[in-house]
């Protein structure tokens, strides 16, 4: 007896462990990554170009100052401090990325629509096969 009360006693805990993490996925990260996409800050990374596998420069916007930044796996270093007047920055808020939502609803177009392209593409082809069984062609006979 003391045997089964112990294993519905993992059992709770796992599920009860199990339903934490899915509610901390399904509204938890939502609600985090949401409030620091559209908090106000004074930094802003406006653009970044990656050097190779392992290194990248970003041009940052500190207040109203833009600085040049190395940034490796080792180190970030700062490079230059770049005039406004020099830059073509958009303006308004930094460009945010697109959040997975934009990104999976594109995908799933993109996926449709390639669906229906190649079910059009099957339904014409069998047009074809019906028409040529309908109108056999001739065959040359020579004798």
């Amino acid at each position: 007896m003391e045997s089964f009360l112990a294993f519905m006693h993992v059992l709770f805990s796992l599920l009860f462990v199990l339903a934490l993490a899915w509610w901390c996925t399904r509204y938890g990260l939502p609600l985090l990554q949401g409030t620091q996409a559209r908090r106000k800050s004074n930094m802003a990374v406006v653009e970044r170009i990656p050097l190779g596998m392992r290194g990248s420069l970003c041009l940052v916007k500190v207040g109203e100052r833009f600085l040049l930044i190395g940034l490796t796996p080792v180190k970030i270093e700062y490079l230059a401090e770049i005039p406004a007047s020099e830059l073509q920055v958009p303006e308004g808020e930094p460009h945010l990325p697109p959040d997975f939502a934009a990104i999976l609803a594109k995908s799933k177009a993109k996926t449709s629509s390639f669906g229906q392209r190649m079910l059009r593409r099957a339904v014409r082809g069998k047009e074809r096969k019906d028409q040529e069984h309908d109108h056999p062609q001739e065959e040359d006979r020579h004798t």
